[in-house]
């Protein structure tokens, strides 16, 4: 698979840092060129940049808030007068708020859903051009473990989330019949700064929830991401993938419910 995407157009939302990041990296990294997209963290971008251009490819960093139609509008422009294509399209960005639902302002709620939930119908449509026109392509929206049940104050963000599960499906039927795959990659828990910058106990707080008793790396995101862009996922399309050790599958139980507790108890009633 090394240097598969060679002659290809990668654009990356939110690629200043975290897994967006990543992603753009180990995109270049087996050959596609790429279009690093930042709203505020300019240095970030031009950090990714250089990384990118250190494989040997070509990278362009652009600033839009991909919420927004005017801005996503002006960065395909220049994504086209630079590349005239765009055959990847990650849809990473996002942004997430705590608080109690009713002290969430509507600014609040607008600004999460249009970052993370309108940002993939504008991305998406203004490249179906260039994807039909070439005959294919493949999008990967990023979604959460918070797309599949509740996080603790974090409702417009968990919606959100939601919302690109069933955009993804949706979108998988209906651009099937232009080879157009769409599938979401969900992290968990992940090792990236944001984590460890709002919880100073992080990942051990996280841990007791975690089957597989770890957080992911950044690495265990990217190369699924990688892999669903490749040839090898040719039949692969509207997937959900999870990666979160086993997270999403786990319902925590208190230990009166472990078998010898719950004997004891049966023995009592009884």
């Amino acid at each position: 698979m090394k240097r598969e995407f060679i002659g290809k157009v990668a654009l990356v939302t939110g690629s200043s840092k975290g897994i967006g990041k990543d992603i753009a990296i180990g995109l270049a990294n087996h050959g596609a060129d790429v279009v690093v997209n930042y709203f505020s963290d300019k240095d970030g971008a031009l950090d990714t940049k250089c990384k990118v251009e250190a494989f040997g490819r070509q990278c362009i960093a652009v600033r839009a808030d991909v919420g927004r139609f005017d801005d996503v509008k002006n960065m395909y422009e220049i994504t086209y007068a630079k590349f005239g294509r765009v055959d990847i399209l990650i849809n990473n960005s996002a942004v997430a708020i705590w608080k109690a639902f009713e002290d969430f302002s509507e600014d609040d709620w607008d600004s999460t859903l249009n970052t993370n939930l309108k940002s993939i119908f504008l991305c998406t449509q203004m490249a179906l051009p260039s994807m039909k026109k070439n005959k294919g392509g493949v999008i990967i929206n990023i979604g959460s473990m918070g797309g599949h049940a509740y996080m603790n104050y974090l409702v417009p963000y968990c919606t959100s989330k939601g919302g690109v599960n069933l955009i993804t499906k949706s979108l998988a039927v209906e651009l099937a019949k232009y080879n157009i795959r769409v599938n979401c990659v969900s992290p968990g828990t992940i090792a990236v700064a944001r984590n460890f910058n709002l919880d100073p106990d992080y990942p051990e707080n996280w841990f007791p929830f975690i089957p597989q008793g770890k957080i992911g790396m950044l690495k265990e995101v990217t190369d699924p991401v990688i892999f669903l862009c490749s040839k090898k996922a040719l039949h692969i399309t509207g997937q959900i993938i999870y990666i979160d050790g086993g997270t999403t599958c786990y319902i925590p139980m208190p230990e009166s419910h472990h078998p010898k507790c719950v004997k004891r108890y049966r023995r009592k009633c009884l």
